[in-house]
């Protein structure tokens, strides 16, 4: 979810109210929808690691080497490559629907609510 949220600059299911039915829903596959114009191996790792599987889920280790290859070729490494190309046409399309962004933000439907709590029977 934390990659989600990267990508999409909102908290997930920030439209519906969290509830009993969320939850269901959750627990029967509903997974965020990969945000357009996210780079394909950002979205790729995601989906991974949203696997309705455990099984599927890359371990801790596996996305620590992702994420140490994704900063050494986007940070370190001079040289362009199909990796730090994927990451910088995202931010392009992310700077350039900035302006556009500002004013689309949907508000934060009432019944979200971001913090531990018990859960009543509806």
């Amino acid at each position: 979810m934390i990659m989600w949220m990267l990508s999409a600059g909102v908290r997930p299911y920030y439209d519906k109210p969290h509830d009993n039915q969320l939850i269901q829903e959750i627990c029967s596959g509903l997974r965020p929808n990969v945000i357009s114009g996210t780079p394909p191996v950002f979205s790729s790792l995601m989906l991974q690691c949203l696997d309705a599987n455990p099984s599927n889920r890359p371990s801790a280790s596996y996305l620590y080497e992702c994420f140490g290859n994704w900063i050494t070729a986007i940070c370190d490494d001079p040289n362009p490559s199909e990796l730090s190309n994927q990451f910088d046409i995202a931010e392009e399309i992310k700077f350039a629907n900035l302006e556009t962004l500002k004013f689309n933000i949907s508000p934060c439907h009432e019944g979200a609510i971001y913090f531990s709590r018990p859960l009543l029977d509806d």
